[in-house]
């Protein structure tokens, strides 16, 4: 791909040379800055832009100004209508606009371009920050600068009006020489698929870090089974902290799984108790009640006006889980009943509209918002019915939803709509959904293009994984407890903060990508992503303290990890307090990884 570099500075001599710029002060400032500028001559509007866990496709959807959770409006649902962000940083749907955004809003700073037209790619990777102050990047057009520091014209606020940037340079002396790495690379490219695998390759080119120590003891087990009994137990099932009911997605009917498998008698007749609630929990469609709270069902998601509002990804995840479970106990035929029940909705739902949707009316089964890849682990549940039950309906269904669910990746570039608050911007939880049923079929069927499926989704997986540690504030909590940001996922290009764990699965499907194709990225991928969780456990003995010094009671885990200033720069590497599903994903990650000699030191 044709560019041409220029560099500015109205405070000294700016060159790019040998893989880095290089700056010289003139003279003393207070706050110099610096810029590089790449212009592409070839450029056209619909390009691929990327930059990782921040912009796929430059995020050129149909924005809306929602409140936190944002909803769909009656007007916008329906079975093909249009996928919707918030007003995050984003091109128009044409491809014109400008991005602004920082090195901190990304889990790898790096800007990416495919040019489909002429089949190249094109990638650059920089250092995070300049002086302590993070890099920022602008793409206008065919014109991409990265300015050092950042100098943007305003900041994102999520869901809320974004602010005047208070952005500055920083300190120099006259004859003061600085340098920064940049690698740009261009390569042939004919395929999303090709675009994700040069950047899993290049990923680490820049910025690389070693991942935390393995912290994986019998006593943080203990600590966490006991943070569940305690905190966790409604009286009638598992939950998070505030005790609401949600099945699927943020842990309810999967942290039984581990509890089954390696807890206590305690907490595997509690794990029963939440199996007899999830499956008694089940609405005439067969689909499972998504919130329950106060014994009061409620909308996942949608316009107030609305009703019975089910996120499908909700009964995806717990339809999945529930073998899982069966696996790990003696079943009740009624939770049989029940999963079969559920995969018959599934079938029934594919076979009379092609999709499953984001959406739906739990009481129906009908379709209410049909965009999006949402129940994108749907097909690993049917597969494991199929398996189940003996019944090639389920195995028919998971494979054409797979290849429906596939296809759409290689059209759009990117999976979406996965959680409940981000409407249907691009998002890292469906993808790692996509990813568990590309290896479940795989492993049902033997099928070689499930794995060249999984392959790909696996390499676009690695682009929401955070590759470097972080620098953050001296002040700031994590600074204290000398968190190392590698492997931290991000979860949306909308909620601008990475966390501990993939929400919410261990992530196994890396390893066995890697055990059945001996690709060993994928295992250093599943091990950044592991290791980095127990860090955020708070204990005892390493207490974490919230930003307004309240201290987290043992086990419990934020899932902030704050690189960014969208919550306001004060609280970048700060947490309150809370529980919340990283739990459930570090409990997973004892059961499904920990046990596994390649995961060990």
């Amino acid at each position: 791909m044709k560019y041409e570099i220029s560099c500015n500075s109205l405070y000294g001599k700016c060159a790019y040379a040998d893989n880095s710029i290089h700056f010289s002060a003139n003279g003393d400032f207070d706050e110099a800055v610096f810029t590089m500028t790449v212009i592409f001559p070839e450029w056209k509007k619909d390009c691929f832009i990327f930059m990782p866990a921040c912009a796929y496709n430059g995020n050129r959807q149909k924005r809306v100004t929602r409140k936190y959770p944002p909803t769909y409006l009656s007007h916008e649902m329906g079975l093909d209508c249009d996928p919707l962000i918030t007003d995050l940083p984003a091109l128009e749907p044409d491809g014109s606009g400008q991005m602004q955004v920082t090195s901190a809003d990304m889990s790898v700073p790096c800007v990416g371009i495919y040019n489909k037209e002429k089949k190249q790619g094109f990638f650059i990777f920089t250092e995070q920050h300049i002086r302590s102050k993070n890099l920022g990047f602008t793409l206008d057009g065919g014109k991409l600068t990265v300015s050092y520091p950042a100098m943007r014209t305003d900041i994102y606020r999520m869901c809320r009006p974004h602010e005047n940037s208070g952005d500055c340079g920083f300190p120099v002396k006259k004859g003061e020489n600085i340098s920064s790495r940049v690698e740009i690379t261009t390569f042939f490219c004919d395929s999303i698929p090709q675009f994700y695998a040069k950047f899993l390759e290049l990923r680490k080119s820049v910025m690389s870090s070693p991942r935390a120590p393995f912290l994986y003891t019998r006593e943080l087990w203990d600590i966490m089974e006991r943070h569940f009994n305690e905190a966790n137990f409604s009286g009638e099932y598992y939950a998070e902290i505030t005790h609401v009911w949600q099945c699927g997605w943020v842990g309810g009917g999967m942290s039984t799984y581990p509890l089954l498998k390696h807890g206590s008698p305690l907490s595997q007749a509690r794990a029963r108790a939440t199996l007899d609630f999830l499956t008694g929990h089940q609405a005439p469609s067969g689909f499972y009640y998504g919130t329950i709270k106060d014994g009061v069902r409620l909308n996942d998601c949608g316009a107030d006006e609305m009703k019975n509002v089910h996120l499908i990804r909700k009964s995806a995840d717990s339809l999945y889980f529930l073998f899982k479970n069966i696996s790990a106990t003696e079943p009740k035929q009624e939770w049989i009943d029940s999963a079969r029940k559920c995969a018959d909705a599934f079938v029934r739902l594919f076979e009379k509209r092609g999709t499953f949707g984001q959406l739906i009316d739990v009481e129906s089964g009908e379709i209410i918002v049909g965009c999006g890849t949402s129940g994108a682990i749907a097909p690993a549940a049917l597969a494991r019915a199929s398996e189940y039950f003996g019944d090639e309906k389920y195995l028919r269904i998971a494979r054409e939803s797979l290849e429906y669910y596939i296809n759409m990746f290689l059209k759009i570039g990117f999976t979406c709509g996965g959680p409940a608050d981000i409407l249907t911007a691009p998002d890292s939880e469906s993808a790692f959904g996509l990813l568990e049923s590309c290896i479940t079929l795989y492993e049902v069927d033997r099928n070689e293009r499930w794995l060249t499926y999984a392959k790909w989704v696996a390499d676009y997986c690695s682009t929401w994984v955070v590759s470097y540690s972080y620098e953050f504030p001296e002040e700031s909590e994590f600074f204290r407890l000398g968190i190392n940001t590698v492997g931290s996922v991000f979860a949306s290009v909308q909620n601008k903060h990475s966390a501990p764990g993939i929400c919410t699965l261990s992530g196994d499907s890396l390893l066995k990508l890697y055990r059945y194709t001996g690709v060993k990225e994928y295992l250093e991928l599943i091990k950044d992503i592991a290791y980095f969780i127990p860090q955020c456990v708070s204990t005892d003995e390493k207490p974490i303290f919230s930003l307004k010094k309240e201290r987290l009671p043992s086990g419990y885990i934020c899932e902030r990890v704050n690189m960014s200033d969208w919550e306001t720069p004060r609280k970048v590497g700060e947490v309150f307090n809370c529980s919340c599903w990283c739990e459930t994903s570090l409990i997973l990650s004892f059961t499904e990884l920990m046990t596994q000699s390649e995961m060990l030191e």
